[in-house]
C-alpha cells in the first residue's frame, strides 16, 4: 500500500513525503488557539540569538516545515550515502518526519530539530572515516559538528562521547585523529569564549549555562494521548533490533559498524529525556537513529501486509496526538 513504493520508487517517495508534511503542516496552524506557553530557550545558545525575538507564529510554522523536510532528506541521504541500511529505501524520511511532527509544542521551533541539521554532517563525517587512509580532516569536521550542535540544544553535550566511541568502531586507534577531533568539538567553545569576553566580558558563562543543563535533570512527562505511537514505535524497535541480533546487522562490515554507532547514540540519547518536562522529549531525543532502525526494519519485511499494517498503526498513533491537540479528543 504504503510501504513497497516507499521502499524503491523514489517518484513517487517523494509525492507520500511531501503530502505527510504538508498535511502534518497545515495541521499546526490549528494548535495556535491551544494556550501554550512559549518556553525560555537562552540556554540554546545560538538557537536562542537566532529564533528568539520578533518571529510571528506563521514565520515560525514555514521555519519549522523546513527545518524538518530538510532534516528528513539528510536522515535518508545520510542513510543511503552510507550504506547504514540494507537496501535503499525512502522510509527512514516518512518516519523523521512523523517523529519531528508529533512533537505537541507548537508554539515554538523545537531547538533539537535544529540542532538535528548540525549533528546529521557530523555523523556523516564520522562515517565517512571508516577505511580512509587519511581521515584528519573528516575527524576535525565531525567533532566541529557535533560541538556546534550542542550550541542550538545544550542537551547534545550527551552526544560528546560519541565521537570518540565512533572512532574505537570504525578505525584502529591513532592518536593524530583523537587529537584532531577533540579539537574540532573545542573549536564551536573556543570561539564562542572569545566572543563572550569580548561581548559582556564573562568569557566562561557557557560552561555556567552547561552546568545548569546537566544540574536540571527532571522526571519525565508522559501524556496518555502519546501512548500509542510511543509503544508502536519502540515495539518495532525492538523488534528491529531482535532481528538485528538474529540475521546479524548487515551484508557488509560498513553497515555493520554503522548501526553500532547509532546504537550508542540512541543510547546516549535516552539521558535527554531526563533534560526536559515535556512528552515530546520521550522519542524526539533518538529520532535519527529510530527513524533508520525501524526504516530498515520495515523495508527489509517480505511480507508486506504486515509491514504497511505497522505504517498504519504509527499513523493511527500520530493522529491521535494531532486529534488531541486540535481538541477533537
Amino acid at each position: 500500500m504504503v510501504v513497497e513504493p516507499l521502499k524503491s520508487n523514489i517518484q513517487i517517495s517523494i509525492i507520500i513525503i511531501s503530502l505527510l508534511a504538508l498535511l502534518a503542516w497545515m495541521a499546526t496552524f490549528a494548535f495556535v488557539s491551544i494556550d501554550v506557553p512559549i518556553a525560555n530557550y537562552k540556554e540554546h545558545i545560538l538557537y536562542y540569538h537566532l529564533f528568539s525575538a520578533g518571529i510571528s507564529f506563521a514565520i515560525r510554522q514555514i521555519i519549522t516545515l523546513f527545518i524538518i523536510v530538510f532534516g528528513a532528506i539528510f536522515v535518508n541521504f545520510l542513510s543511503i550515502e552510507q550504506e547504514i541500511t540494507s537496501k535503499t529505501n525512502y522510509l527512514p524520511a516518512f518516519l523523521y518526519i512523523l517523529i519531528a511532527f508529533s512533537a505537541t509544542t507548537k508554539v515554538s521551533i523545537e531547538p533539537l530539530l535544529v540542532a538535528n541539521l548540525v549533528i546529521l554532517p557530523s555523523l556523516y563525517f564520522l562515517i565517512n572515516s571508516y577505511r580512509q587512509s587519511l581521515a584528519l580532516p573528516d575527524c576535525f569536521k565531525a567533532g566541529f559538528f557535533i560541538g556546534l550542535a550542542s550550541f542550538f540544544c545544550i542537551d547534545y553535550i550527551v552526544l560528546f562521547p560519541l565521537n570518540f566511541l565512533a572512532l574505537m568502531i570504525l578505525r584502529s586507534f591513532n592518536w593524530r585523529e583523537w587529537v584532531m577531533m577533540i579539537l574540532g568539538l573545542m573549536t564551536p567553545l573556543y570561539i564562542d569564549i572569545c566572543i563572550n569576553y569580548l561581548a559582556t566580558g564573562n568569557a566562561f558563562e557557557v560552561f555556567d549555562t552547561m552546568n545548569e543543563a546537566i544540574n536540571s535533570i527532571q522526571r519525565p512527562v508522559f501524556s496518555i494521548y502519546y501512548l500509542a505511537f510511543m509503544v508502536v514505535m519502540i515495539l518495532v524497535f525492538l523488534l528491529a533490533l531482535l532481528r538485528y541480533l538474529n540475521k546479524g546487522f548487515g551484508s557488509k562490515v560498513k553497515t555493520q559498524k554503522a548501526k553500532y554507532v547509532l546504537l550508542w547514540m540512541c543510547s546516549l540519547c535516552l539521558f535527554m529525556v531526563f533534560f526536559e518536562q515535556t512528552t515530546d522529549m520521550l522519542l524526539l531525543p533518538c529520532i535519527i537513529p529510530l527513524s533508520i532502525f525501524v526504516g530498515d526494519y520495515l523495508a527489509e519485511m517480505k511480507e508486506l501486509k504486515k509491514a504497511n499494517a505497522l505504517l498504519v498503526l504509527f499513523i493511527i498513533g500520530f493522529s491521535i496526538i494531532h486529534l488531541h491537540a486540535l481538541g477533537i479528543i
